[in-house]
């Protein structure tokens, strides 16, 4: 008898009994991607640095300033050398350089500093969890004009800040003492100065519940959503009213995804047009569980219709994952996940001429670009450093899971093979620890025969692959097998 397994669209599920795994999906699917040639198996690509390294510190910021359509700068923030003062650099051709801060942010060190455009300036507010201070209300233009005073209010600080319609909204604030339930609105702007008198006389404000903290800002369908832990907000320059029972523990993680904005709260990975937003994790949603229960800070960007949200370290169904990442694809609502070789703290989007990148900042100040399949001289490696791929198909019980079955003969497909090792694992104890694991071989061709000659009820592919190779492509199996008995 011979069945054929030769699509793999579902992505990754790794959260519901085995007998309920579809044929599609794959139970395990670490640094591989089968949303880029659908139904493909294809090893995940690697990332290289973006310029030398800044401080040796932890980025706490990065973002793609475009103060025009033809000026724009990636700007990132970390402590200097000591660790006594906060830094705002460039990336200029490669050299990571020092923006004139005039002492502005000294002892502000570890701030975790959120940036938004608008009229042609960066704005910058942040915070600091560990010594509970906030980041000065900061802007910047041009080559070197960094300000505490032009364009915003010298005696408000905000946690979060987000442009909505023509006006800046900024969250989370202190203003003589911390507001944490308030949002400050901006003037209407003049060209390219913008004030905050209509704030300053008690009218351009927003204040929510009062005991929970603001703790994140959104803007799509043409409103601003305000996030508390457990409930949303949104406002239309008219009225405020709440949207949702259903709140954000990570401003970091609000993201727009075409028509779709996603966020993440304790309970998972949610995603609305606009209604009542649904809880897309289901198939990862013991990662998703098992950070938030580490206390884990999460992040998140969309670069080509892709959500990546990073997770730290992570152990789910009893497998460990080291700067682990789960990744939506939204034209195949499926999940993936990814190990990195550093440890990142931010996410961001560049406009590298008209392609959008996925920037990541690093534990060691250093920040990296995620390379793609269709680049001329994509990366193999993250920065130097071996990629492992490690993926498990279902269990397939082939056809009837009641009796044993001789596995004759395992045909593997690859235009691609690239070092890919099968193994096969033969399920017919009651305890998975005593499974045989058989290995089959390493693909060499594009049709790849094994002949394992094992006897189980069940049988689970596993492919591993580490270095440093160009990626592989798998297409599927066709496995041929005799029944051993009949119920």
């Amino acid at each position: 008898m011979l069945k054929h397994y030769i699509q793999f669209l579902s992505g990754q599920q790794s959260t519901v009994s085995p007998f309920l795994i579809g044929d599609g999906d794959l139970y395990v699917q670490d640094n591989v991607n089968t949303s880029y040639k659908l139904g493909t198996i294809l090893k995940r690509l690697g990332y290289k640095q973006v310029g030398g390294a800044l401080d040796a510190k932890p980025i706490t910021g990065l973002h793609n300033f475009r103060q025009s359509k033809t000026v724009q700068k990636i700007l990132a923030t970390c402590n200097n050398v000591a660790g006594t003062n906060l830094t705002l650099q460039w990336n200029n051709s490669g050299t990571w350089t020092d923006i004139t801060l005039g002492g502005a942010w000294d002892t502000f060190e570890d701030c975790k500093v959120e940036m938004e455009d608008f009229i042609g300036y960066c704005f910058m507010v942040g915070y600091d969890s560990t010594d509970k201070v906030w980041l000065p209300f900061s802007s910047f233009t041009g080559d070197d004009t960094f300000s505490t005073s032009t364009n915003v209010d010298a005696d408000l600080k905000a946690k979060y800040i987000k442009r909505y319609r023509d006006r800046l909204y900024v969250a989370n604030l202190y203003d003589g003492g911390a507001i944490s339930y308030r949002v400050a609105i901006s003037d209407l702007p003049s060209g390219s100065t913008v004030g905050w008198t209509e704030y300053q006389a008690d009218t351009g404000w927003i204040d929510l519940d009062y005991s929970e903290p603001i703790t994140g800002l959104g803007s799509n369908w043409d409103k601003l959503y305000i996030f508390t832990e457990y409930s949303a907000y949104y406002y239309d320059q008219v009225q405020k009213k709440k949207a949702w029972d259903v709140g954000c523990i990570e401003h970091r993680t609000i993201k727009n995804l075409g028509p779709y904005m996603i966020w993440v709260n304790r309970d998972g990975v949610w995603q609305s047009s606009s209604g009542r937003p649904m809880n897309i994790a289901g198939r990862i949603l013991d990662f998703v569980k098992a950070a938030v229960v580490l206390g884990n800070t999460m992040f998140a960007e969309v670069v080509d219709d892709e959500y990546h949200l990073y997770l730290g370290d992570v152990t789910v169904n009893s497998l460990s994952y080291t700067n682990c990442s789960v990744i939506y694809n939204i034209a195949t609502q499926s999940w993936r996940t990814a190990e990195y070789h550093d440890n990142f703290t931010i996410f961001a989007k560049y406009n590298n001429s008209g392609d959008d990148r996925l920037y990541m900042g690093c534990n060691d100040g250093e920040v990296m670009e995620l390379t793609k399949y269709y680049d001329s001289t994509p990366s193999y490696a993250d920065d130097g450093n071996n990629i492992t791929a490690y993926f498990k198909t279902k269990q397939y019980d082939l056809e009837d899971p009641t009796i044993s079955k001789t596995i004759q003969k395992v045909i593997a497909y690859a235009d691609r093979a690239q070092g890919l090792n099968l193994k096969a694992e033969i399920i017919d104890t009651n305890t998975s620890a005593t499974n045989k694991v058989v290995p089959l071989g390493q693909l060499k061709k594009y049709i790849n025969k094994f002949t394992p000659n094992v006897k189980g009820n069940f049988l689970q592919i596993i492919g591993t692959e580490s270095g440093q190779l160009p990626y592989f492509s798998l297409f599927g199996f066709s496995i041929k097998f005799e029944p051993n008995e009949k119920l």
